[in-house]
């Protein structure tokens, strides 16, 4: 381990922070030290290993000082492909350490794609060629408030969000509806599964990382509708987005691609008629979903609303369809404030009834008027 500058928490007036640096080498680390440009508000911390990185953070979260503890850790991009993430993984199922933010830094010159360290949990990412002091130190601090914010609001909502647990006649219901359909519609998925099978190399599901309620992680099920390189061709297709970032340039963004040319054949009629949803009724069996609510969000998306405000539509269940699905869905004038304030709306005023009008009217919504 290599300390440099002062290894102590206040100099005369001002606040020092420590940053855990993990996985630099000498070289490296001399040039990130540089850009800091004896910057007294931060101390940086390095550590070559992954294991004494975590033990050492291990023994630091027992400190009750938040002044001893990291504001971020600082790790390098090789270096974590190497470890094969164990570094990272051990840091994402420790309930405090979980909280530091953890950012990835490129030496070699590689280029990180936002959307793939978003889906692992990453919190930013930056190459070490262009990189601006400031700006990483003001990143460091919004995702130590931001972090901090959503554990205080887990603490002091009466309604808890790490504790939420679908009400019992909500979940009833889910499980006896969610059992009778996979009954009746088993044929059809039997079929919808060959034509997958048949159509495209991949697996018949796509399992991907979402946040449900109170911010909680789950693994969510689809039909595969996409070809196997999907993920690695969403950012070079921004332009087909179908919400409008040109007028949300404050507040957080979705995806959601018209004419999505990663779709296959089999896939665009599945995503047509919702078809590609059915296999969610295994996460409302699970209990990770309900089958009326708020639609889960890749993690990226969720990552971007943590306001008091747009943090609400999380304390309502995640569901098979909602609000949303039979108000807006597959028009081209959708908006995200539209759909976030559709999301906060069921949040606030969702009740038996208002479940079965949803559910009502979801079968005429299924059969969308846009390819999105």
């Amino acid at each position: 381990m290599e300390i440099l500058n002062i290894p102590v928490t206040r100099v005369g007036r001002i606040n020092v922070s420590k940053i855990l640096v993990v996985g630099f080498n000498q070289t490296t680390y001399g040039v990130l030290n540089k850009y800091k440009n004896g910057s007294r508000t931060y101390v940086l911390e390095r550590m070559d290993s992954s294991f004494k990185a975590y033990h050492h953070l291990l023994e630091v979260a027992k400190d009750e000082l938040p002044e001893n503890q990291p504001k971020a850790i600082l790790c390098d991009l090789q270096f974590l492909k190497d470890d094969d993430y164990r570094f990272l993984k051990k840091i994402q199922s420790d309930k405090i350490l979980q909280n530091i933010p953890f950012i990835l830094i490129s030496t070699n010159g590689a280029t990180i794609d936002p959307t793939f360290a978003l889906t692992r949990g990453i919190d930013d990412c930056f190459s070490i060629n262009n990189l601006d002091w400031n700006n990483l130190k003001r990143r460091v601090e919004f995702l130590t408030r931001f972090k901090s914010e959503i554990t205080n609001n887990i603490h002091k909502e009466e309604r808890d969000f790490a504790e939420y647990r679908i009400p019992k006649g909500k979940r009833i219901f889910d499980i006896l509806f969610a059992t009778t359909v996979l009954v009746f519609i088993s044929p059809l998925l039997l079929l919808i599964a060959l034509l997958i099978k048949l159509e495209s190399k991949g697996s018949i599901f796509y399992s991907s990382k979402r946040a449900g309620a109170g911010f909680q992680i789950f693994d969510f099920i689809k039909f595969r509708s996409m070809y196997q390189d999907a993920d690695k061709r969403l950012q070079e297709l921004s332009h087909l987005n179908q919400y409008d970032s040109t007028t949300d340039d404050e507040g957080p963004s979705f995806t959601k691609l018209q004419n999505d040319p990663r779709v296959t054949r089999i896939g665009r009629i599945i995503r047509k008629t919702s078809l590609d949803e059915l296999p969610q009724l295994l996460n409302v069996l699970k209990g990770d979903m309900s089958i009326v609510g708020n639609r889960p969000l890749p993690l990226y998306e969720a990552d971007q609303l943590t306001s008091d405000e747009w943090s609400q539509r999380f304390i309502a269940p995640a569901g098979l369809t909602g609000l949303w699905q039979i108000s807006k869905r597959g028009k081209k004038d959708m908006s995200t404030q539209e759909r976030i304030k559709l999301d906060i709306d069921y949040a606030n005023k969702y009740s038996l009834w208002m479940d079965i009008k949803i559910l009502l009217r979801t079968l005429p919504a299924m059969i969308q008027e846009e390819q999105v």
